[in-house]
This record gives C-alpha cells, structure tokens and sequence, in this order.
C-alpha cells in the first residue's frame, strides 16, 4: 500500500504543480479564469465481523471470532488491492489486522470478565469493525 500511496502522492503533486502553472497571469498581463481541480475521494473497504451468537469466555469462541476476522481480513484486502500483488495483499492483511487485533482482544476480555465477576467496565461492541484503503 505504501507503493501506491507514493504513487497517488506523485501523481496529485504533478496535478498541483501544472495547476499552478496554468493559474499563473501570462506575460502578456491578460487574466486568466482560475482552475478548480477535483477528484475522487479515497474508497475505503470496510467489514464488520459480528460474534454476537459466540461465548468468547471460551477458547473455542475465542478461535472462531479469529477465524472469522481472519476471512474477512483475506475478503476486504483482496476487494481494496486485489490478488496480484503480492507485496500490497501483504500490507493490506498486516494493517486489517493491527486494526481488528485490540477489539478482539477486548470483546474477550470483557467476555471473560463477565463470565468470572458478573461485570466489565469494558464497554460492549457488536462487532469487530476494520476498514483499508481501495
């Protein structure tokens, strides 16, 4: 992702560049109409990973939420970045999951505390939610 995020930053500073060319007043002192540039805004694939119907006090819970999470980590990063570069598919997973792996950890954590004490002070989330760039 960073290759492509060099590329766009590249591309978008050649895009400011010319418009800066072209905006400027010619020699000849005639004005020129200024130049709006837009594009599209970054897309962002997101997945939302529910574990509502599974006991994450329990280890088998605990390994089908990361089974789950982990479909939908290989789902979301080959609709942003697809299969054919592998290095990109790579970055995609490593950052789905650096974002997915502190909210299973607490959805856990707060699941077993509940099952031991009764209580958490682990506010509840009903899902696991992660998003990466297109």
């Amino acid at each position: 992702m960073k290759y492509a995020n060099a590329l766009a930053m590249g591309g978008a500073t050649l895009i400011a560049a010319a418009a800066v060319v072209l905006t400027a007043t010619p020699v000849q002192g005639r004005p020129t109409r200024p130049v709006v540039i837009t594009g599209e805004q970054s897309e962002v694939v997101t997945r939302h990973v529910t574990f509502a119907d599974l006991n994450l006090a329990s280890a088998s819970g605990a390994r089908a939420l990361n089974k789950r999470v982990g479909y939908a980590v290989q789902d979301v990063c080959t609709e942003a970045v697809g299969r054919s570069d592998v290095w990109l598919m790579h970055y995609c997973r490593v950052g789905a999951w650096q974002d997915a792996q502190p909210q299973i950890d607490r959805a856990i954590q707060r699941a077993r505390e509940i099952a031991f004490t009764g209580t958490s002070a682990i506010t509840a989330a009903a899902a696991i939610t992660f998003s990466v760039p297109e």
